[in-house]
């Protein structure tokens, strides 16, 4: 057994390495407020940001580099300087331009707060303006795109804005990076790692509009994109971390985090922005074609803002409390209501499949409304957050009608709105499942004229729950959701919207084009017109609309690079939008999977039928292994008991703080001053008086 006596979470302050550290030559103070000064080298745009409450100084570059870095005059050049740029020439030739080693010339501008600085790099001819100004939580850093030219005969291709901002040498500074996926994932600062690459993650996946579709293997799980547009670093828990937020420009911005021991001995994280990018432009049917560069360079705002904490903040849960407050700022996360009652349970029910016999289709009901009623009568509790999957005619892979028109087999409209109906009356939901993006390849349900193109004139094209999906452009997708909002609404039905919450692509169709960025604002504008809804593994900008978020990831995409999942995206959500984990009965490991449930704050989830699972083994829904409710009972039973014990305490309320005391135990404090302990080891372990049997969890007063 393992005993403590006592646990207390705020990390104890230790000395700084930098605290009191002296501004070096070259650099001027251009700005200050209450809680920073900033100062500038006009050489190479570089800037330093003294946080006056700690006496810590942030450094946005290199200032020297020694023999003992074994850094080439490039990646010199890279570290000293604030911009460096790729650009190409018309045969996507590419080169990278960085202000001290390439020819220049800057113009410097000091403002109230800070100051603006137009670099013109001379061979490409191309301009680009930043603008540093200090704010009450840190710094923002801005790159209009108004202030970028191309006045030559090349094309800007990427722009890095201060690269090595906050970056150490090797485990010379304890701490860790932080980067947004899947849950949450920590690079720790160490002498040497077993990657051989860098990390480059395109925050929300890649843009099909650029590519037309990507190959899917359906043997390998597929990586977590980034949902969240933010990273950080921890320069020694409890002394001194930085949270960046990408206000702007995400759509097209790529995280690039670099654990030292790769090329450099250096620690760094950055963002990097495209702004023009080369593809393989088909010219006949045989597959010959050119590679070409893309019409037109994309046009976006960047707004980077570094927000500075110090003291019991600097850890990883500090970092998801600043990215909470900034949503909170924004009016993104709104003030939780006390939640009451019992703990939710989202159950997804597959309605109907079909299958071809001969020249036609027929359908499977594997869950009519019936059934799902007296399934639901069963369960552990009323508060059910349910949605029917597969409710259309023929059921969940054929088209998905305009209308609210159920399949003949599993009963009729009438039913599911008396079943809506007692759902809610019990505190529960009942949303139809829809995807309002996507048609299905070869099928009805979409004309050619709504259907996106990518830049090589190709549809754009992906697989999800186990059909080949064509997606469509936005007037398509804002008839889908329009529709369907009024006529579930008519029926007492919510809408569970799949893939627009996690897919984001660009649209070249003459009619209806749109880069990325254009999208996402329009995703935004629609849903927000048309929420609260449920939304699976929504990306940050849609948060706002979010009414319940499906399928929190409970780890990270399990790179080399990473050292350990945390629970960063339930800590910036909880107590603000209930999200759910995935469905436990798809679970390889279901009591390690509890007890991240219980770790992580996530609220129970499976999806159920009443047949069995061989009924539709050669359907598209094959995905689908194991279901049956009566094979499922007792585990749903079970799991939801368990967690509704640990959970149902603080339902509602928000995580202040969180650590991990010895390996295989984590201790998570909430707001309203319950805390969770959760024992994944397979051994008891008393904290505080209290013991912990192994592989278990259990709800405490602080």
């Amino acid at each position: 057994m393992i005993l403590i006596a006592a646990i207390v979470l705020a990390t104890a302050p230790a000395t700084s390495q930098a605290a009191g550290a002296a501004i070096p030559a070259g650099y001027e103070r251009v700005a200050a407020n209450a809680s920073f000064e900033l100062y500038l080298n006009r050489e190479t745009l570089a800037f330093k940001v003294l946080d006056r409450r700690s006496g810590h100084l942030w450094s946005s570059n290199l200032d020297e580099v020694t023999p003992d870095d074994r850094l080439n005059r490039t990646w010199t050049a890279f570290a000293r300087s604030g911009i460096s740029i790729e650009y190409m020439d018309a045969r996507t030739n590419t080169r990278r331009a960085s202000i001290t080693n390439a020819d220049h010339r800057i113009e410097v501008t000091l403002l109230s707060d800070g100051f603006s600085g137009q670099v013109t790099f001379t061979e490409p001819a191309i301009t680009v303006t930043v603008q540093v100004t200090l704010t009450p939580a840190g710094v923002r850093v801005a790159v209009p795109f108004s202030g970028i030219s191309e006045a030559g005969n090349f094309r800007l291709a990427q722009l890095h804005l201060y690269p090595f901002f906050g970056a150490t040498r090797e485990a010379a500074t304890p701490g860790y990076m932080l980067i947004p996926d899947g849950s949450g994932s920590l690079i720790a600062f160490a002498e040497r790692t077993t990657a051989r690459t860098m990390f480059y993650g395109r925050y929300y996946g890649p843009d099909l509009g650029m590519r037309g579709e990507l190959p899917a293997n359906p043997d390998t799980r597929p990586t977590y994109p980034l949902s969240a547009p933010v990273f950080g670093m921890v320069h020694g828990e409890g002394q001194h971390a930085f949270l960046t937020i990408l206000e702007q420009g995400s759509a097209f911005a790529e995280l690039l985090a670099h654990p030292a021991g790769i090329i450099t001995k250096f620690n760094f994280l950055y963002n990097l922005f495209i702004y023009n990018e080369s593809y393989f432009q088909p010219t006949n049917r045989s597959g010959a074609g050119v590679t070409v560069i893309q019409p037109q360079t994309n046009a976006f705002d960047i707004v980077q803002h570094y927000r500075f904490l110090s003291g019991a903040e600097a850890d990883y849960t500090g970092l998801a409390r600043e990215y909470q407050r900034y949503l909170i700022e924004q009016g993104v996360l709104h003030a939780p209501t006390a939640a009451s009652g019992e703990l939710p349970l989202r159950v997804e029910f597959l309605g109907a499949e079909r299958e071809r016999v001969l020249f036609w289709q027929r359908a499977i009901p594997m869950t009519t409304i019936a059934e799902m009623a007296d399934i639901i009568a069963d369960l552990p509790t009323k508060r059910v957050e349910v949605v029917y999957y597969g409710w259309q005619p023929q059921g969940a892979t054929a088209p998905l009608p305009l209308a609210l028109r159920i399949e003949g087999a599993l009963g009729s409209r009438g039913a599911l709105e008396r079943l809506a109906q007692t759902i809610a009356e019990q505190g529960g939901s009942l949303s139809l499942y829809v995807d309002p993006q996507a048609g299905i390849v070869d099928e009805s349900g979409y004309s050619r004229a709504e259907t996106a193109m990518a830049i090589n004139r190709a549809s754009v094209r992906g697989v999800h729950r186990g059909m080949q999906q064509i997606y469509l452009t936005l007037p398509a997708v804002e008839q889908r959701i329009a529709g369907w909002r009024t006529a579930f609404a008519s029926a007492g039905l919510g809408m569970a919207l799949d893939g627009i919450g996690f897919r984001l692509y660009s649209d070249f169709r003459a009619e209806t084009r749109r880069n990325r960025e254009a999208s996402l604002q329009a995703y935004q504008a629609l849903l927000a017109a048309n929420g609260p809804v449920a939304l699976y593994r929504p990306n940050a900008y849609l948060w706002g609309a979010a009414r319940a978020y499906y399928d929190m990831p409970l780890g990270d995409s399990g790179y080399i690079y990473t050292t350990k999942a945390v629970p960063f995206l339930p800590t910036v959500l909880a107590g603000y939008i209930p999200y759910y984990g995935p469905p436990l009965n798809f679970s390889s490991n279901l009591e390690e999977d509890l007890l991240r449930h219980a770790d992580y704050g996530a609220y129970p989830s499976f999806l159920l039928t009443h047949e069995a699972t061989a009924a539709m083994l050669q359907t598209r829904s094959n995905w689908i292994y194991t279901s049956a409710y009566s094979q499922w009972r007792d585990e749903v039973q079970r799991a939801y008991t368990r967690l509704a014990k640990v959970l149902g305490p603080v339902q509602g309320a928000a995580i202040v703080a969180r650590a991990t005391p010895l390996p295989g135990v984590a201790v998570t404090d909430y707001a309203n001053g319950k805390r969770i302990v959760v024992n994944y080891t397979t051994q008891p372990v008393t904290l505080a008086g209290r013991t912990i049997p192994p592989r278990d969890a259990v709800v405490l007063e602080r």
